[in-house]
């Protein structure tokens, strides 16, 4: 049996002092006290099929609300500005590191936002977090690009990431990848058009405004190119 995401999050947390990283116990803390809209470990087993359920301060659990993760939230600056915009959707960001985890929830406490949910996970166990047909996109902008041809397995996208995105995602869900690496670009292409999914222009919920995310805004100071794409699963 695979070991999934939130065991291996739960281990690290046992072994690790919590002296050394301060973040670890805010995390910790904030879960528990309801502080900040966090979650992690072994609780996010219970999310699976009611991640709308996981916003307390929202109207209502009304399932038909959009439900959107972003993978890779960084500090939360994307996920706050698309939260901001679309009050009545829910959102999930999900980071590898308690720092950025902890951020992006007091970014979104600062702004007054009561529909961002921030969660410390690892994206190559996201075949174990959502339920199938659960999310309605997902957002992917500037995932490591793990430019090394030996390191290139540990790339996020992946044939085995887009059939998990793919069973996660509702019929007409999206995938949207934002990447400043051409080869890690044309690898998503080819990834995402082998699972099924077409390219579209306009998205549900976004429309057709743009978003960008600190990576981005760097790049473009730099002059830097950067390749984007948008995906749809089709209605069965």
């Amino acid at each position: 049996m695979p070991v999934r995401t939130t065991d291996v999050f739960a281990n690290i947390l046992e072994k690790m002092d919590t002296s050394m990283n301060p973040f670890v116990m805010k995390l910790v803390n904030a879960q528990e006290s309801g502080d900040l809209l966090v979650g992690f470990g072994p609780k996010l087993k219970s999310h699976i099929g009611a991640w709308r359920n996981q916003f307390p301060d929202m109207p209502s659990t009304d399932v038909t609300r959009p439900l959107i993760v972003e993978i890779g939230c960084h500090y939360g600056h994307t996920i706050a500005d698309i939260a901001v915009d679309h009050p009545d959707a829910l959102f999930v960001g999900i980071d590898i590191t308690f720092k950025r985890v902890i951020n992006t929830a007091e970014r979104a406490k600062k702004l007054g936002l009561k529909n961002v949910l921030s969660v410390l996970a690892n994206a190559g166990g996201l075949e174990h977090m959502f339920a199938p047909g659960e999310v309605n996109g997902f957002v992917t902008f500037f995932p490591d690009p793990w430019t090394k041809k030996k390191h290139a397995h540990n790339r996020l996208y992946s044939p085995k990431f887009c059939e998990a995105v793919w069973q996660a995602l509702s019929p007409s869900g999206f995938l949207w990848l934002k990447t400043d690496q051409r080869p890690y670009f044309d690898d998503a292409l080819s990834h995402a058009a082998a699972q099924g999914f077409e390219v579209t222009q306009s998205l549900p919920v976004f429309s057709d405004k743009d978003y960008s995310s600190y990576f981005m805004r760097r790049f473009q100071l730099m002059g830097e190119p950067w390749y984007g794409q948008k995906w749809v699963k089709p209605l069965s």
